[in-house]
């Protein structure tokens, strides 16, 4: 591929499989570690705008909803699961910087 180095992706992970051939944890372990460190939730631009645009109408409760999440962004909260998924494919390219 013209942007990919398949030959450093290929050291990597065969590089990773060694390490987790030599590790004692389990898959489970190995996972439950993992979740304590990469948050469930995290404040996604389509969920931040939704909020915006309610708040303009004097609605707070998006915001709300969004401050109760983000408060325990590693608990699940499974009647706001859809919270933690990925943007919709039509907004998954858009680019903000912190400066927008």
């Amino acid at each position: 591929d013209e942007f990919v180095d398949r030959e450093h992706i290929d050291q990597w992970f065969a590089d990773y499989i060694n390490r987790l051939q030599s590790e004692t944890a389990s898959d489970d372990d190995r996972k439950n570690l993992m979740d304590t460190v990469n948050p469930k939730y995290i404040l996604r631009n389509h969920l931040a705008q939704a909020a915006i645009e309610k708040a303009q109408q004097d609605d707070f409760s998006e915001v709300d909803v969004l401050f109760r999440i983000l408060s325990k962004p590693f608990d699940e909260q499974l009647a706001l699961h859809h919270y933690s998924k990925p943007p919709p494919l039509d907004l998954q390219r858009v680019a903000v910087s912190c400066s927008s």
